[in-house]
């Protein structure tokens, strides 16, 4: 817990504001294509092309950027509105409100010292507060890491197709006895 503390104090995480897409983007950028080497790395993600429609004026999603000292990004994690786009979990949260998160990147230098942790704890209780009751997210199990620390934030594993991707689907129920 004195980590996180120490995080909370060295980092201001909040919603990104419009002044404050341009570096947002760059820093996604950044990351996929570091992640991701096999996605083109100047396909910009739908959701980061229509920010402000998705994000910013949306009341049931939300993009939150942890900023250091200095203004630059640490890190990001945002959630919209899941839309039932992925074939293997069709109709899988259709029961209640369920919210996807995305765009979770941490500044590699910045990994494992609490920053990823400090903004799922973050970005948990804004969704809950938004109306979502279940936060659904997929990885790969390529990405050094990732299962475990979804798992250590409460999501469990609900289906790994063991595909080309090594995807990974899991999920969290956002119950307010389940919040941090």
């Amino acid at each position: 817990m004195r980590v996180l503390e120490q995080v909370l104090t060295d980092y201001d995480i909040k919603e990104i504001k419009p002044v404050e897409l341009a570096a947002a983007t760059h820093f996604v950028m950044d990351i996929v294509r570091e992640v991701f080497p096999m996605l083109d790395p100047n396909e910009l993600p739908p959701d980061m092309a229509r920010f402000q429609e998705v994000y910013y004026k949306a009341k049931d999603a939300a993009f939150l950027a942890a900023f250091d000292r200095d203004g630059t990004i640490a890190a990001t994690a945002a959630f919209l509105p899941y839309d039932d786009r992925i074939p293997e979990i069709k109709g899988m949260y259709t029961a209640r409100p369920t919210a996807e998160l995305v765009k979770c990147y941490v500044n590699p230098q910045l990994r494992r010292q609490g920053v990823g942790t400090a903004m799922v704890r973050q970005l948990l209780p804004l969704a809950r507060a938004k109306g979502y009751e279940t936060m659904y997210l997929h990885t790969h199990r390529f990405l050094p890491g990732a299962v475990g620390f979804w798992e250590a934030q409460g999501f469990e594993l609900r289906l790994e197709p063991h595909d080309n991707w090594q995807t990974v689907h899991m999920d969290c129920r956002l119950a307010p006895d389940n919040m941090f």
